[in-house]
């Protein structure tokens, strides 16, 4: 496993040092934003307001997904593993708030990618494609700002995109009458 640590320390080293004053303005408000599940619970809302059938169905198949695989990483990261986050001088600056729990899977990506992916495989997409860009921005920002290593932000991606299929999968669409 010491391989995949300093796999880990190598891209987060090549993410943090790319940095420029734009993304260091941009990244931390991106990483607060899906804070509390906050811009999803607000997509959804949204699409059950103002969408059609479809992406009201998918609002809610999205959010159930996104409560799901944001419970399962949130229990994971507490329960199972104690991976620390980043180090300061890892990541080289630290332009956002970073918590002190544990890292190990990031519960804000795997939030993100179970909303996306649910809409992705559910509603039409010109509402999943930009709803599955801001989740990979919320996602990369989580290594941007120091807050998780990658490895955190992809094994809780893979938990998102995992939970979302189990969802599509397991909940069928009504029959059409």
């Amino acid at each position: 496993m010491r391989w995949v640590h300093r796999a880990d320390e190598r891209v987060m080293r090549a993410v943090t040092s790319a940095g420029c004053a734009a993304l260091d303005e941009v990244m931390p408000r991106a990483s607060r934003l899906a804070d509390q599940l906050l811009v999803w619970w607000l997509i959804a809302a949204a699409l059950r307001a103002g969408g059609g059938r479809r992406s009201r169905r998918a609002a809610g198949r999205a959010a159930l997904a996104m409560c799901v695989a944001g419970t399962l990483a949130n229990g994971v990261r507490l329960y199972v593993f104690d991976r620390e986050r980043p180090p300061e001088a890892l990541s080289g600056r630290r332009p956002g708030r970073v918590p002190d729990s544990p890292g190990f899977p990031s519960g804000h990506s795997a939030g993100a990618a179970a909303f996306a992916a649910t809409l992705v495989c559910e509603a039409p997409w010109p509402v999943s494609v930009p709803v599955a860009a801001l989740a990979s921005l919320v996602a990369y920002s989580r290594v941007y700002t120091g807050a998780h290593y990658p490895g955190d932000v992809a094994t809780g991606a893979a938990m998102g995109v995992t939970v979302a299929l189990a969802v599509h999968g397991l909940i069928p669409e009504k029959r059409r009458r």
